[in-house]
């Protein structure tokens, strides 16, 4: 049953989504969703958010300071003028990806001065807003904060970026030095935080993510769609940042869909907004709007462009490169028939024209998207979050 505010033993949460230098939305985005989610339910809500390149501000939310982590624990002066260019370069695209905890070693996030600081940061908006829970969006900090300050902890989690999946040992020095440090248990690899929730929520379904873990509850996608029988007219291009730059997309974009019947909408913080021809750039687009009117969407394989598209029925053509949850993603929307994958050295031109007839005239594709996303649609959402908080809570009392 769904919570009214009297009914419902929680009154505060905060929220700590995953900061990066680097364009990564999925975590900062399905913040705001719960924010407004749970404003909408009578919690008062707060965010503990780094102003970083997917920042973005949720009217009527507080917002507690966390500071943004640098590549690789780079000095900032050094990581703030190296990095974007390494990733306009292409530079950044070589590296293979593996886990996630290579993710969080990359983008910062398991470095010991960085954890330090930002557990810090988090325990002090803990102590200032007196949450009754905090809530995980892929943020190590947040879970060792809520840890230390003893207050329920729940988090979003995903099926490959479990310590089972795949995981690498070394990379939770720093991790275990600060854990020993707080008097907090050590971890065999930094993914087994994932672990120490009260409650996991998964985002997805159980036909894309397979988890079998004590729990885990699948909430379905945390946005709202709904359907328009509009013109489908448009491909939308979200390669993120990954093994493809965002130069090369551009270009093998061009170069297979220049003077097509299509409009074609791609979106990168990389590139410089404009339209030539059939062709429009922006950082960012109406996803929700453009989805909708689209035969095609072409991405890298994240879990919020993978939903995105199933919810509005689109199929794809996922190009996941070298890493790893991209990699998963992209075998588990061929695996559903919903669409296919294109490896990161086939993403030219002519490869992509070929690919391209044979997805957008399969109906069956296009019919088993659109059943994927009515179960995603049906999950629950963040209500579905809020319900078993809430049932956890009244536990709790």
């Amino acid at each position: 049953m769904a919570y009214k505010y009297d009914d419902n033993p929680i009154r505060k949460a905060l929220i700590v989504p995953m900061a990066a230098m680097a364009e990564t939305s999925g975590p900062s985005s399905r913040c705001r969703l719960l924010a407004e989610r749970f404003m909408k339910a009578g919690i008062r809500t707060a965010v503990c958010m780094a102003k970083d390149v997917n920042y973005r501000e949720t009217e009527g939310v507080p917002h507690f300071f966390l500071d943004v982590p640098m590549p690789f624990g780079l000095p900032r002066p050094i990581a703030s003028r190296t990095f974007p260019a390494a990733q306009k370069l292409g530079i950044v695209s070589k590296k293979t990806v593996t886990s996630f905890d290579q993710v969080l070693q990359f983008t910062g996030n398991l470095d010991y001065r960085y954890l330090k600081k930002s557990v810090a940061s988090i325990r002090a908006a803990i102590r200032e807003f007196r949450p009754d829970f905090l809530y995980s969006e892929f943020n190590l900090s947040a879970m060792i904060a809520a840890k230390a300050e003893h207050i329920p902890l729940y988090a979003t989690v995903s099926y490959p970026t479990q310590h089972e999946f795949a995981h690498q040992a070394s990379l939770a020095k720093g991790l275990n030095r600060l854990l020993c440090e707080l008097q907090l248990p050590l971890v065999a690899s930094a993914l087994q935080l994932f672990d120490w929730p009260e409650q996991k929520f998964c985002p997805s379904i159980r036909e894309l993510e397979p988890i079998d873990k004590p729990g885990v509850t699948y909430c379905g996608s945390l946005k709202t769609v709904i359907p328009r029988n509009a013109k489908r007219d448009k491909i939308v291009v979200y390669m993120g940042n990954g093994t493809v730059s965002a130069s090369k997309m551009l270009k093998t974009i061009c170069g297979a869909f220049q003077d097509s019947p299509f409009g074609v909408f791609v979106s990168s913080s990389y590139l410089k907004e404009g339209t030539v021809g059939n062709i429009h750039i922006a950082w960012r687009w109406d996803f929700q709007e453009l989805l909708e009117e689209s035969v095609l969407f072409i991405n890298h394989g994240g879990q919020n462009s993978i939903v995105d598209g199933l919810l509005h029925g689109v199929p794809q053509i996922v190009v996941p490169g070298k890493v790893f949850e991209r990699r998963y993603n992209a075998a588990s929307i061929a695996d559903n028939q919903c669409g296919i994958t294109l490896p990161y050295q086939d993403f030219r031109a002519d490869q992509l024209r070929t690919a391209v007839l044979p997805v957008i005239n399969s109906s069956k594709i296009a019919d088993n998207a659109a059943a994927l996303g009515r179960k995603l649609s049906a999950g629950g959402g963040v209500q579905a979050i809020i319900d078993r908080i809430g049932e956890q809570s009244r536990r709790n009392e």
